[in-house]
């Protein structure tokens, strides 16, 4: 063996060593893959007598926080608010809708059916009740500069890595995640980490920087 190849076997050999934990630490985990609740639209309309505030999420069902990750299908939910309530109150939103459901607890009318996420920036909706419809613009609270789910969800994982470490095995997470968009003059994400006793730590972060709000512990 030549001088030469000898060195250039050597250089190789040396590039790998260093390059191959650079790639392994690359790969990492996708938590984004263990998200069983993902709120990521919430459109708002409100005045003096009506509101409205439909929420798009894909959703586990049925939905149980116990740590693992289910079947996940996308849900679309509305709430509507009226000063003085009709015996009857349908709805109707981008091509989906129905009769209501009054709950006195909340002291609203509420609707869910299975939908992809609108992904607008605002839709129609149109009441029909006491023999008469009225068709409202909500608007997606979402506002330049605010983040995805996915991101909201990597900004937890960075802040808190002994918790995701923990948690991690084999390259595969042992639990489940929920995020959610909220709205409260201003947009933020609640993220979930709950694992297989059911004992969920609780992030609110800003919805532009991601930084984290509040962190609380809850057991299921």
């Amino acid at each position: 063996m030549t001088r030469k190849r000898t060195l250039i076997l050597t250089f190789t050999a040396a590039l790998a060593a260093i390059l191959l934990p650079l790639i392994g630490c690359g790969r990492g985990v996708d938590y984004t893959k263990y998200i069983s609740e993902k709120r990521s639209e919430v459109y708002l309309y409100e005045d003096d007598s009506v509101s409205i505030k439909i929420q798009c999420s894909e959703k586990e069902q049925p939905f149980a926080a116990d740590g693992y990750v289910g079947d996940v299908s996308p849900l679309v939910e509305i709430f509507v608010s009226l000063p003085k309530n009709p015996e009857e109150l349908e709805v109707s939103v981008e091509g989906h809708g129905g009769e209501m459901n009054y709950q006195a607890v909340d002291k609203r009318f509420e609707l869910s059916f299975s939908a992809p996420p609108f992904k607008k920036d605002g839709v129609e909706v149109t009441l029909t009740f006491d023999g008469e419809s009225k068709t409202f613009n909500a608007l997606s609270v979402k506002y330049s500069g605010v983040m995805s789910c996915e991101q909201a969800v990597n900004c937890v994982a960075e802040h808190d890595k002994p918790l995701f470490e923990g948690l991690t095995k084999n390259n595969l997470f042992d639990g489940e995640i929920f995020v959610r968009l909220l709205y409260d003059e201003g947009c933020y994400y609640y993220v979930g980490v709950c694992d297989k006793t059911k004992h969920i730590t609780a992030f609110l972060i800003d919805g532009e920087s991601g930084k984290i709000l509040a962190t609380k512990s809850l057991q299921g």
